[in-house]
């Protein structure tokens, strides 16, 4: 009867370990961003950059950066604007990779997009 009740308690106790690391994983993967952006191409060809911040503590920081790293576009926005939106032009960028990187005091986030230079057919005809 003993040994029945020390392998009930070990049992219990090997389960009980499992379900409160299953439920300390649970917690850190749902950590809450406080930093939350938004970035798509609009129909004009530009991209839009949204933010909302869950505090208004810190600047918030956007960068866009080519391959080889070089910063293109700088913007520090004040630690007052808790939700703001920017239009950057793209325009005058030269075709190739580059990363929009949106961070604020320990959190960012961080979007790549390609620009490529139009394909131009030429159509023949004979009559």
């Amino acid at each position: 009867m003993k040994t029945f009740i020390k392998n009930i308690a070990v049992a219990f106790a090997l389960v009980a370990s499992f379900a409160f690391t299953a439920n300390a994983d649970d917690k850190a993967a749902k950590k809450v961003s406080a930093l939350n952006t938004g970035v798509y191409i609009n129909k004009n060809g530009k991209i839009n950059v949204f933010v909302d911040k869950l505090n208004d503590d810190s600047n918030t920081t956007i960068v866009v950066k080519n391959a080889t790293g070089d910063v293109v576009y700088r913007e520090v926005v004040e630690k007052d604007h808790q939700k703001f939106g920017r239009i950057l032009n793209v325009d005058e960028l030269a075709a190739g990779k580059y990363e929009i990187k949106v961070s604020s005091k320990n959190d960012s986030q961080t979007k790549s997009f390609q620009l490529s230079e139009p394909v131009v057919e030429r159509i023949v005809t004979i009559k």
